[in-house]
């Protein structure tokens, strides 16, 4: 009988559009396939059947630790690899490396993998990371808790991770745009059922912050951002996402360019190696009129994010479109100082970075009426 190494399990509901693609993703990897529905009204059980994962239904109670962990006790391999339906590989995942990987983790209960959250995974230009856990060892005293943002969690003593290499990264759909407030709504209702349940618990800012940014209630999620951001809460991939969600809190709730600042000169010195922050710095100095120090800080983020691109880091907020966007401001910045061979340098990169955006095509089409009438070619 053949030894079972690597069991992938999936918790799934009404996801025929999405599961055919992760399913493919992993079937050469994968020894077994666990697939646990919680009540769907598609194929989705046929269409996992039909790979030959083993099907199990699960009463769905408001709690997504428990057919999770139901999935877990189906599952015979060494290591389990839990994905969500809409969550693959976007090239076919290698058993025999992961498995070498694995090997050599001996210390560790459970691995995090670099997750790209992607609205349109065809033109894959706009994204942001996160660093997930997916892998661990099926072992009794691992299990998901919580009935909602549920993670694995040791039974005796603290769970021991490890991040993996970046070659091992997923692409996540379930977020876009027309899907965020149902899935707003649906995880602060079973949030705040387990706070009346359970009490509070370490990461419920997060979640919160989450939560209520999905919902447009931006001054809720601005104080669990800054709750997060005093305290003493652990965040796996660190505070990044936390300084992010601040700075777009404030800036839709209109605080003063005064008061955003010292929180993105924070954050930089935090994360002195990634691009994002540079960035936010020189937008928020455009607003205030500082524009020579803004333009340094500009180039500065995207000196960094081509650094990091070469590097095959990709990770944190700032995609081709977010590049695209600091390139035009600093074809702006260009313009208002009519230089016109540096203006035109800056559009011809926003439009290499990004050529589909409407915040930057709308700016690039001003720009060469700006350059027409001055008899430019653009």
């Amino acid at each position: 009988m053949q030894k079972i190494e690597l069991s992938v399990c999936y918790m799934v509901k009404n996801e025929a559009e999405n599961l055919p693609v992760s399913l493919a993703s992993i079937k050469d990897a994968a020894d077994e396939v666990v697939v646990v529905d919680t009540g769907s009204q598609d194929n989705t059980k046929e269409i996992a059947a039909a790979i030959g994962a083993r099907v199990y239904d699960f009463p769905w109670q408001d709690d997504f630790s428990a057919p999770r962990n139901y999935a877990i006790e189906q599952a015979q391999g060494e290591w389990i690899l839990f994905l969500d339906a809409d969550e693959y590989f976007p090239s076919a995942l290698n058993k025999d490396k992961l498995l070498c990987y694995l090997a050599g983790q001996k210390e560790k209960d459970a691995i995090l993998l670099l997750r790209y959250n992607i609205e349109n995974d065809k033109e894959r230009k706009d994204w942001r990371t996160d660093w997930c856990l997916r892998i661990f060892r099926n072992v009794p005293y691992l299990r998901y808790k919580g009935r909602i943002h549920e993670n694995i969690a040791r039974h005796n003593g603290e769970l021991q991770v490890a991040y993996a290499p970046t070659e091992w990264y997923l692409y996540h759909t379930g977020y876009k745009k027309e899907l965020n407030e149902a899935k707003a709504q649906r995880n602060l209702r079973l949030l705040q059922q387990s706070i009346r349940e359970e009490g509070w618990q370490p990461g419920y800012d997060l979640y919160l912050m989450d939560c209520y940014y999905g919902l447009q209630e931006y001054e809720k999620a601005l104080q669990h951002g800054m709750s997060l951001l005093r305290g003493d809460c652990y965040v796996y991939g660190g505070m990044v996402h936390v300084y992010h969600m601040i700075l777009e809190c404030m800036r839709f709730l209109h605080r003063p360019d005064e008061d955003m600042l010292p929180f993105a000169q924070e954050a930089c010195r935090e994360y002195p190696d990634i691009p994002e922050f540079y960035g936010e710095q020189g937008m928020i100095l455009c607003g205030m009129g500082q524009l020579i120090q803004a333009r340094q800080l500009l180039i500065d983020a995207l000196l960094r994010y081509e650094e990091r691109q070469a590097k095959g880091q990709l990770d944190g907020y700032f995609s081709p479109v977010v590049a695209a966007k600091v390139a035009a401001r600093l074809g702006e910045i260009a313009m208002h100082y009519e230089d016109e061979e540096e203006a035109a340098f800056w559009f011809r990169q926003a439009m290499t970075y990004c050529d589909n955006s409407e915040v930057v095509l709308m700016k690039y089409q001003k720009y060469r009426q700006w350059a027409a009438e001055k008899g430019l070619e653009p």
